[in-house]
C-alpha cells in the first residue's frame, strides 16, 4: 500500500517552507586562536531550500557505475521499499575512524599503485629498457600490490556496516550522532548551520570541507570529503538540505531513482511533472555525460548566496539550458 504524505513524515520532519520558531542562538564565543577558527570554519549564509538544484554535478566520478547499477537486478524497487538504509529514508556521513571505511580507502590506494604504478610502469620499462627489468618490476611490484588489492576487495565486499557514522533521517528530520560508550544522540536537522573550512594536504594543496555546527552547543560534524573547489562544498550542503526538506522532492541523482516512488513528496512531484520512471537508467551514456558537464559548469557559475530567482534574473543558466550545446 502506498504511503500518503500525511502519514509518511513525522511532525519533527524539516520543512523549509514552514520552519520552526527556534530559540535564538547564544552569541558566538571569542575565537580561540588558529585551530579554533579552523575547527569552526566560516558560515555559508545560504537562503533556505535548494536554489541551484544541480545535484548531478556531484556524481562525476561514478555516473557510469551508477547507471550500470540502475540497469542491474540490485536496483529493483523491492530492495528499497522497506529498508531503513534506502536512499529516500536515510543519508549517511561516514568517518575514516572505522575499519570498513579505512579498508576501502586502502583498497583504492592499492589499486592505483598496482595498475598505474606497477602495471603501466612495467609496460613502459619493457619497451624503453628491456625484458628483464620489466619482469622484475612486474614480479616484485605489480603482483604484490595486485594481491593486496584483491585481498582488500574481498574483505570489503558488499555494503559496509557502519557504527560511528552520522545519519540523517528525512522522515523524522533528525540527525543521529555516534557517541562512544553512550546511546546515539538525536538532534533536529534545523539546529545545524553549514560552515566551510580549509584543509592543507601534505603536498601543499588546499581543499575545502563542509562542517555542520550545532547552534546550541560545541558540536561540530565534519564531512569525510574535502574538495578542490568551494562550489562543491555548497553543492554537498544543498543536496543534504534538499534531502532533509520534505517541501521538496529528493535530489535528482541516479542513486535516488529507484526509491523516488516510495517518497510521497517526490512521487507526487514526478507525477505532476511527468518525469519518466527510468529517466536516468534509460538515458544514452553520451547524453548523461553531456548533462553532467553542463550541471558541473552551472553549479560552478551559480552565484551562491542568491535565490534561484535572483540568479536567473542576473543571467545565470541552469544545466537544462546548457547541455544540448555541449
Amino acid at each position: 500500500m502506498t504511503e500518503t504524505i500525511d502519514n509518511a513524515y513525522q511532525d519533527t520532519a524539516y520543512n523549509s517552507q514552514s520552519p520552526r520558531k527556534l530559540v535564538p542562538a547564544p552569541p558566538p564565543k571569542e575565537p580561540g586562536g588558529y585551530f579554533s577558527r579552523v575547527a569552526m570554519g566560516r558560515p555559508l549564509h545560504l537562503p533556505a531550500g535548494a536554489q541551484c538544484r544541480e545535484p548531478l554535478a556531484e556524481d562525476g566520478t561514478c555516473i557510469e557505475d551508477d547507471q550500470d547499477f540502475l540497469r542491474g537486478p540490485e536496483s529493483h524497487p523491492k530492495a528499497y521499499q522497506n529498508t531503513e538504509d534506502a536512499p529516500h529514508i536515510k543519508a549517511v556521513w561516514p568517518t575514516m575512524f572505522e575499519w570498513a571505511i579505512a579498508l576501502r580507502t586502502l583498497r583504492y590506494v592499492a589499486a592505483w599503485f598496482a595498475f598505474a604504478g606497477g602495471g603501466f610502469s612495467s609496460i613502459y620499462i619493457f619497451f624503453a629498457v628491456g625484458y628483464k627489468e620489466a619482469l622484475g618490476l612486474f614480479t616484485w611490484g605489480f603482483l604484490p600490490l595486485l594481491s593486496i588489492w584483491l585481498l582488500l576487495k574481498i574483505l570489503t565486499w558488499g555494503e559496509p556496516k557502519l557504527k560511528k557514522d552520522t545519519r540523517f533521517y528525512r522522515r523524522t528530520g533528525m540527525v543521529s550522532i555516534y557517541q562512544k560508550g553512550k546511546p546515539r544522540r538525536e538532534i533536529p536537522f534545523d539546529e545545524f548551520d553549514p560552515h566551510m573550512t580549509t584543509r592543507t594536504a601534505a603536498t601543499g594543496s588546499t581543499g575545502f570541507m563542509l562542517l555542520l555546527v550545532h547552534r546550541y552547543s560545541d558540536l561540530v560534524i565534519s564531512h569525510i570529503n574535502d574538495y578542490p573547489d568551494e562550489f562543491e562544498v555548497y553543492l554537498e550542503w544543498e543536496n543534504l538540505a534538499q534531502f532533509m526538506d520534505i517541501s521538496q522532492p529528493l535530489p535528482e541523482t541516479l542513486i535516488n531513482e529507484p526509491a523516488r516512488q516510495f517518497d510521497p513528496v517526490t512521487a507526487e512531484h514526478d507525477k505532476k511533472t511527468g518525469r519518466p520512471k527510468h529517466f536516468w537508467r534509460d538515458m544514452n551514456p553520451k547524453e548523461l555525460e553531456a548533462r553532467y558537464k553542463a550541471a558541473r559548469q552551472a553549479a560552478k557559475d551559480y552565484p551562491w548566496g542568491k535565490t534561484r530567482e535572483q540568479a536567473l534574473a542576473n543571467g545565470w543558466k541552469p544545466s537544462e539550458q546548457r547541455w544540448q550545446k555541449n
